[in-house]
């Protein structure tokens, strides 16, 4: 019942709107254009070359560097919030769980690949570098959904995050900003650049941010989840002449924070007695650590060579990731524990139920090493025809170790594991793409790339005391504490792309294409109780997606209506799944393959300007992502035969795509009003709404979490030439809490919130 009547009021909200609808990212940008009656242009480079968002034959969200300033956007978690089918898990800052049309990533393994790529001026980011990079001094985010297997191709099979940084040019400019707000938050921020010399510029920028807990631990007597975050970016360009322009860049991020809190929201029998009445508040052995070190130094070269022009792009980056949690979310009185001779925990000896059933420290350390070089080729023909060809090469080094301390009372069991894993991986890659333009109106695509991918992977296990799952074996099948293993192994893929592209007037544009993308296989090593079964590599992930839209102005370009419609078909999708080896143990996590998945939904982006000052926007998805092929699961069903629980297999086929809301929609608008002859006032607001989805693949309804919406807004002055502005701005406004992670462990549920409501205000000023 609670359901229908969340569901009636937001296709109620929804349809008001419906003559509105589109991004908020799009329209964000667009708002500096509302005051001269229109919407501004949206040029993007989501296809490695600068074109304008309507005549673009992608599905892309473009986000400027000024609507993540008016929106107070410092991370990428804030930006997936607010894109109507994409779900982000920040939980663990070294393993985000992101997802883009139902498809992503939640495998924790150094062999692993993300299915979302993030970029930073064309340069992939590893591992959990795209969400951990501090956001500032951008020109723009483009967030383009779906595979992109032709022009990206480094395993970006779910979608590509672009964050463009604002070039330096001869031209000065400036500003700063800070603010302050609940939960001891502060932030300051500031930039400069200019030119240097006779065709040399550069630009500088940093900030720093600050925030208290949002949870607290009674037993430390320390907030937790709090943060502390630095970053620096600077740049320098080169353009000695009209053919040649070089840059150099330079960034680091550093983040700091006590670790994410966990939360038993639905105990097992046993637990009853240890749920916390403060949902945020409670006792917890440690407090935890998320820490991030991560930055690296990127040169790009374009040269004009007459006929197109020649870019290179190489890079050089770096990133530690530092994860300290006790995953059970528990409290364990040690000095009540009883200790045998061998030092060890007397099980026998205590009760049992005076102890939370579930200690489970997890410690995790990551560092990660890559060089990347892109050299590519842009024509610029007279005639109808033009090419985008290039070539990729990619170095990355992973080195990971996690160390899990447990108890369970219950399993009589306490011990350690520790996983040691290494990688090293190259990748080579040969792209082309060429356009022929039909007629002045109509035009197609193609273009295909070669991605080949050698990895080489290793893995040290050992226990110390109780085993967690299964007894670890030697190579003959020997009982032991310890093992070994390596591997390597290489896949390869050819990855095509079409798009048929017609532009039958001005204010309308429509494409049809269909593209692939892949994603290399890996190994289950961290999670292995034997060698043959570390060394044995889970298959790559391919993606075939289908795609139609129309991009459409009307109104003397004060209203913007783009439909977007998309069927992927998905081929041994990666996934990671908790299967129950033996009753009397905790469930493994492995990680298997899929045999096939399906999503296909409906995209709605809109923008309007009815008068000037106001623009309002909304947008909206409709997903249906299903497991179509065999993905077998194990649970646990009493046997009457032994009067015990026994594991019984479970296909999950016709089961619903983890972490895939079936509608989302986000709506807001924008007013600015004359106060006077030099100050406006000014009020922005979204709304964002997602329906209900699973954390699981097996569609557990007690890991199901509720559709939930949330309001951000701000209030404020500015100067009418915009180099002054007070902002009050809240988050969360009306503090739902709402879930980020969730999981099933032994009959109780675990869980993890996103942020409670926070607000404050910012000075901002520019030059």
């Amino acid at each position: 019942m609670n359901k229908l009547l969340n569901t009636s009021r937001a296709a109620l909200l929804l349809g008001a709107v419906t003559t509105l609808i589109v991004p908020g990212f799009a329209v964000a940008q667009d708002t500096a254009g509302a005051s001269s009656g229109g919407l501004e242009e949206i040029v993007v480079t989501a296809r490695k070359r600068e074109e304008n968002l309507q005549s673009a034959p992608v599905s892309v969200a473009a986000l400027s560097g000024d609507a993540l300033e008016k929106a107070g956007i410092d991370e990428f978690s804030e930006i997936a919030s607010r894109v109507p089918g994409f779900t982000l898990n920040p939980d663990n800052v070294s393993e985000p769980n992101i997802f883009l049309r139902g498809i992503g990533t939640d495998i924790e393994s150094a062999a692993s690949n993300a299915a979302i790529g993030f970029f930073l001026n064309d340069v992939y980011l590893p591992r959990a570098q795209g969400t951990a990079i501090e956001l500032f001094d951008l020109e723009r985010v483009e967030i383009v959904r779906g595979p992109q297997g032709t022009l990206y191709g480094k395993n970006v099979v779910g979608g590509a995050i672009n964050f463009i940084t604002r070039k330096p040019t001869d031209e000065f400019r400036a500003g700063a900003e800070a603010g302050i707000g609940n939960y001891g938050g502060f932030s300051v921020k500031a930039h400069v650049a200019g030119g240097l010399a006779e065709g040399l510029s550069g630009s500088l920028a940093a900030t720093a941010r600050h925030h208290d807990g949002y949870a607290f631990n009674s037993f430390t007597g320390n907030d937790v989840e709090d943060l502390n975050a630095f970053g620096v970016l600077g740049q320098l360009r080169f353009q000695p002449n009209d053919s040649l322009d070089i840059l150099l860049t330079g960034d680091l991020t550093r983040r700091r924070a006590r670790g994410k809190w966990v939360d038993i929201q639905i105990p097992s029998n046993h637990n009853i007695p240890f749920v916390n009445p403060d949902r945020r508040r409670g006792p917890n052995n440690i407090d935890g650590t998320q820490d991030a070190d991560l930055g690296g130094v990127h040169l790009s070269a374009n040269l004009d060579v007459g006929v197109g022009t020649v870019t290179s792009v190489t890079a050089y980056r770096e990133g530690s990731f530092a994860a300290l949690n006790n995953d059970a979310g528990s409290f364990i009185d040690f000095t009540r524990m009883v200790y045998g001779l061998d030092g060890r925990i007397d099980f026998g000896a205590i009760d049992r139920s005076l102890f939370n059933d579930d200690y489970y420290i997890n410690d995790k350390y990551e560092k990660s090493k890559s060089f990347s070089q892109e050299l590519r080729f842009r024509s610029d023909f007279e005639g109808p025809f033009n090419v985008l060809a290039g070539l990729f090469y990619q170095r990355e080094k992973v080195a990971r170790t996690e160390v899990a301390d447990y108890v369970f009372v219950n399993f009589f069991a306490q011990g350690k594991e520790i996983a040691e894993t290494r990688m090293t991986s190259n990748t080579w890659a040969a792209f082309v793409e060429g356009t022929f333009d039909i007629t002045d109106t109509l035009g197609v695509t193609a273009g295909i790339r070669y991605t080949k991918d050698r990895k080489n992977f290793s893995v040290y296990r050992e226990t110390i005391g109780d085993f967690l799952g299964a007894d670890f074996e030697d190579e003959n099948g020997n009982f032991t504490r310890a093992f070994s293993a390596s591997n390597k192994q290489s896949w390869d893929a050819w990855t095509p792309s079409m798009n048929v592209h017609w532009q039958p007037t001005q204010d309308v544009f429509l494409y049809a294409l269909v593209s692939k993308g892949y994603k290399s296989g890996g190994w289950n090593g961290e999670n292995a109780t034997n060698p043959g079964e570390a060394r044995l590599a889970y298959d790559p992930e391919y993606a075939l997606n289908y795609e139609i839209g129309a991009k459409t102005t009307w109104l003397d370009n004060r209203l913007r209506f783009n439909i977007t419609g998309f069927w992927t078909e998905y081929e041994d999708l990666q996934t990671q799944q908790f299967v129950i080896f033996d009753p009397n143990l905790p469930a493994d996590n492995v990680i298997a393959n899929a045999g096939e998945a399906r999503v296909k939904g409906i995209e709605l982006e809109t923008a309007l300007v009815p008068v000037e000052g106001l623009t309002l926007f909304a947008n909206y998805t409709y997903m249906d992502a299903k497991i179509t092929g065999d993905l077998i699961s194990t649970e646990l069903r009493y046997d009457p035969s032994c009067f015990c629980s026994v594991p019984v297999p479970t296909n999950l086929k016709g089961n619903v795509l983890r972490r895939s809301p079936e509608n989302s929609f986000s709506i807001g608008g924008d007013v600015t009003v004359p106060l006077s002859r030099r100050i406006n006032g000014f009020v922005r607001a979204d709304y964002n709404w997602t329906d209900d989805f699973f954390f699981d693949n097996e569609n557990g309804l007690r890991t199901a979490q509720d559709s939930v919406g949330v309001l951000n807004g701000s209030i404020g002055l500015a100067t009418d030439d915009d180099k002054w502005e007070l902002r009050l701005w809240a988050k969360n406004l009306t503090n739902e809490l709402y879930e980020s992670g969730k999981s099933d462990v032994i009959g109780s549920v675990l869980v993890s919130y996103n942020p409670p409501r926070t607000y404050g205000a910012t000075l901002r000023w520019k030059y």
